[in-house]
């Protein structure tokens, strides 16, 4: 090995014996450089298998770091950041709903908001345990009890009535003829003029919601006349059973009559359920008197009309009121155009103004806006004064 370390043999003309003394020293030199490289050789690997011992250690993403290789902050705040923001991301993301968007309500016709808004809580819920039945009341019986007011009337004088939602007094001025008498607002409420002008007010118990504002304004010398309710056989009208009819009737309306105030009948619509709901309310409302039967009729055909009125008339022996009417399909067919409508408005008119049994009617309808009904029954034009057809109603 040590031969190796020496340089090449020189040429033979350089070669002095004077040389063989330098050998040991020679010798010594090559064999502490063979020796520093091997230590360099075992540095070296001493090192890589230290480096190799620093692996580093798994951690699950939620984890405090624990190994001693210290994390950039900057670029840990970044992540954390992110995976913040996309967990917020996912929170405050509205969720699709499944369920289709609920329909906007479609009025019915007799739903306008009456002025000023009626009270939303009843002052009792609770109804008074119905009365035992007296010589003349009403109860266990589907045909109602006369209250003892007169048949109606002849010639049409004062039995036009204007079904009347808006807060206008101009414009109900505009409707005073000799032969418009009653006006109602589908409330307890009157329009504030109507006295002054010559109409007779109608108060009404809509319905349920309305008691309390109902109990607090009609009082003795208020009205002469009250309507009960607006289509309690119809969902979304007042809606109730003839049962809980009679309660209400017996609790907030009966004791008017005592105060001198005619009492009509709750207003049903022309469905089948109609003529039922009243005959199960009259065989309910033991002690009970009616003055009159109303009623609500949506047709095309003016003679079905006048059979409906007949039939009510003849069924329940009372006069009639017809407190909303129109010519109207609600069964999805045809409309009336306004030859159909003048037909209808002039027809049915005619046949009113000459019953006796009729004692008032009320054509819907005298208001700005017709909602879901056919709006060439409009009695009130945007002048505030009467349509084409209203001045043929109120004359």
């Amino acid at each position: 090995m040590l031969n190796s370390f020496l340089p090449a043999p020189l040429p033979q003309r350089w070669a002095r014996p004077t040389y063989i003394h330098l050998l040991p020293a020679l010798s010594r030199h090559y064999h502490a450089m063979a020796v520093t490289k091997l230590l360099n050789l075992l540095a070296v690997s001493s090192l890589a298998i230290l480096a190799c011992s620093y692996g580093a250690t798994p951690v699950s993403a939620l984890s405090v770091d624990t190994h001693q290789f210290p994390r950039s902050p900057i670029r840990g705040h970044a992540i954390l950041a992110k995976k913040k923001r996309a967990a917020n991301g996912k929170r405050c993301k509205p969720r699709p709903s499944s369920a289709p968007a609920p329909p906007a309500s479609v009025p019915k016709p007799t739903t306008p908001p009456p002025p000023p808004p009626p009270a939303t809580k009843p002052a009792s819920t609770k109804a008074p345990a119905p009365t035992a039945p007296s010589t003349g009341g009403g109860g266990g019986s589907s045909t109602p009890t006369n209250g003892g007011s007169n048949s109606g009337s002849n010639g049409g004088v004062g039995k036009v009535g204007l079904a009347w939602p808006i807060d206008d007094d101009r414009a109900l001025a505009n409707f005073k003829t000799n032969k418009v008498s009653p006006v109602y607002t589908w409330s307890p409420y009157i329009p504030r003029k109507a006295k002054e002008l010559g109409f007779e007010p109608i108060p009404m118990l809509w319905g349920e919601k309305q008691t309390s504002e109902f109990k607090r304004l009609v009082v003795k010398g208020y009205a002469k006349t009250v309507l009960g309710f607006n289509e309690p056989n119809q969902q979304g009208q007042s809606d109730m059973s003839p049962q809980r009819g009679a309660q209400l009737w017996q609790q907030f309306i009966q004791p008017l009559k005592a105060q001198g105030y005619s009492l009509i009948s709750p207003a049903c619509t022309n469905a089948p359920s109609g003529k039922k709901w009243l005959q199960d309310f009259f065989a309910a409302c033991h002690g009970c008197t009616f003055d009159g039967v109303a009623l609500h009729f949506y047709g095309t055909d003016p003679q079905a009309f006048i059979d409906y009125m007949k039939d009510f008339h003849n069924t329940f022996g009372l006069p009639i009121w017809p407190t909303e009417y129109a010519c109207m399909n609600f069964g999805g067919g045809t409309q009336c155009d306004r030859e159909q409508v003048f037909n209808f408005m002039s027809k049915t008119k005619n046949f009113m103004d000459n019953t006796s049994w009729i004692a008032h009617y009320f054509a819907f309808g005298t208001m700005y806006d017709m909602g879901n009904v056919n709006p060439l029954n409009r009695l009130l034009g945007d002048d505030g004064r009467p349509t084409d057809l209203g001045y043929m109603y109120i004359n």
